[in-house]
């Protein structure tokens, strides 16, 4: 039951929801794209990624490392998915696959963290 868990896995749970709708929201937007021009596009889509599956990591604890990594990586597949709508251009493989590796990177610097300040390196 969600009122059984602590309060920082809640702040977490809805954290992680929050910055979903946010990329979605800001993501449709047409001037989205050029935000962030040249190499910095790639900065953004790994840190946003990154951030993500590290609040994720936060708020599921429960969860293993590879289930998080999936599943914000499949998140980031739906979001480049719904740009062929919104943006009116194709599938950007290059932007997904960037999505997934800053999905990693953010679950391993969660659990990097799990093991610097806590000295254990499974998050239950």
């Amino acid at each position: 039951m969600m009122t059984d868990l602590p309060a920082s896995t809640r702040i977490a749970r809805a954290t992680a929801l929050f910055l979903v709708l946010v990329l979605f929201t800001v993501g449709s937007l047409p001037a989205a794209g050029q935000t962030f021009p040249g190499p910095m596009h790639w900065v953004a889509h790994f840190s946003v990624y990154a951030l993500i599956a590290f609040v994720f990591a936060l708020g599921w604890p429960q969860r293993s490392a590879v289930t998080i990594v999936i599943l914000v990586a499949v998140i980031g597949v739906l979001q480049e998915t719904s740009e062929i709508i919104t943006h009116s251009h194709g599938f950007e493989t290059a932007d997904a696959v960037v999505d997934a590796f800053g999905s990693r990177i953010g679950v391993a610097i969660h659990r990097l963290m799990l093991m610097i300040f806590f000295g254990r390196s499974d998050p239950r």
